[in-house]
């Protein structure tokens, strides 16, 4: 199937240009018609011939340096209309070569109506000569050789000029209204492209002040652990993408640092941290959500705290080499528990903890398989 080509808006041109290709149409037969229209987009008059050739119609630009002179009392006439015999008309076509030029008080010998249409300028008229047969062959009558009477002029005048005027002042308004329809979807598209702009830029400052948060957090664990830890551009890049929930990267960020810790560990000096360094799934792991009811998230809520909490002491205790007893465990967490208190409260969450072990395995890795208290508790599988 062929694809159709996309054509333009008819009111783009000019419309007396159009009428080109139009008054054919309306009077078949017609020997030719001259039209001569101001241009605002070129800034000058244009001439235009439309002349039967034969069973076809071909149009060319005419030369009006010669006749335009004799053409401006006819663009300053108020009659909308004229009919013009040969001693009226000021020139007739001749071609020349390439290029047609109009010769003054030429003979011609048809009937030619003069319609004028205003410009939309309001300056000067545009002229149409429609070039017709004596008899009213034009109009589809055959059978008859009468010459056109005075009575048949004026109606032929009266509907041909109403019909032109019509003609152009719907094309001008319809392009006034595409040039209005055209500014708001330009003025919208600037807009929409402001926006976007102003998006990235709130993008770019929230990410910026992204890196500064976590450039402190890891200040603060050079400080704590009398390490130099060094973000890359490549993990700079990747918190500025970073779209979680805030409160979550202070503990990407410290489960970043245990990280890399475990992976140059016995290294001394400054310790890079790379893009692949920074797992954001680690939040959402840490906010573990159980399938079912809010009272259900509830149930596991304090579990979940408090398996986080142990898993995060036993990575501080193995990375200062310490065996994971319950006492350096509960030394390590944030708030010191003892031994004791672990053991029971780990009694008190078993069930819990047995089906978080089940439907998160991918979770607690050091204390599931490390810690004995925890490991006491686990079903045997």
């Amino acid at each position: 199937m062929l694809k159709k080509k996309l054509k333009s808006f008819s009111f783009i041109y000019h419309p007396i240009e159009k009428l080109h290709g139009i008054i054919p149409t309306i009077m078949p037969g017609i020997e030719k018609m001259i039209t001569v229209h101001y241009d605002g987009s070129e800034n000058l008059i244009k001439g235009i011939l439309t002349e039967k050739k034969k069973r076809n119609y071909t149009t060319k630009t005419l030369d009006l340096d010669l006749v335009l002179s004799s053409l401006t009392p006819f663009m300053e006439e108020r009659n909308p209309y004229t009919w013009l015999n040969k001693q009226q008309i000021p020139f007739e076509i001749e071609e020349k070569s390439d290029k047609l030029v109009i010769d003054i008080f030429s003979e011609l010998e048809n009937i030619v109506l003069l319609v004028k249409i205003p410009d939309e300028y309001d300056q000067l008229k545009d002229l149409i000569f429609i070039y017709l047969n004596e008899n009213p062959s034009n109009f589809g009558v055959t059978n008859t050789a009468n010459p056109l009477t005075t009575d048949n002029k004026s109606i032929i005048a009266f509907l041909l000029y109403n019909t032109v005027k019509t003609f152009v002042e719907l094309q001008n308004n319809d392009r006034e209204l595409l040039k209005s329809a055209n500014l708001r979807t330009r003025q919208i598209i600037a807009s929409t492209e402001s926006l976007k702009q102003d998006l990235e830029r709130t993008k770019d400052n929230y990410g910026l002040s992204l890196v500064k948060l976590c450039q402190n957090y890891i200040q603060q664990w050079s400080t704590k652990n009398q390490k130099k830890y060094i973000m890359t551009a490549g993990a700079l890049e990747k918190i500025k993408r970073y779209t979680g929930d805030l409160k979550k990267l202070e503990d990407i960020i410290e489960d970043t640092i245990v990280y890399v810790d475990n992976l140059y560990f016995g290294v001394h000096g400054e310790i890079e941290i790379l893009e692949w360094n920074i797992q954001f799934d680690r939040a959402t792991h840490r906010q573990v959500k159980v399938k079912g009811e809010d009272q259900k998230e509830d149930k596991y809520a304090k579990t979940i705290a408090l398996l986080d909490k142990l898993e995060k002491a036993a990575l501080n205790v193995k990375l200062k080499r310490l065996k994971l007893t319950g006492t350096n465990v509960g030394a390590a967490c944030p708030t010191p528990i003892s031994a004791p208190a672990i053991s029971d409260a780990l009694y008190n969450h078993r069930e819990n903890i047995n089906s978080l072990i089940i439907t998160h395995p991918e979770n607690w890795e050091t204390i599931k398989r490390e810690f004995r208290p925890v490991m006491n508790i686990l079903k045997v599988s």
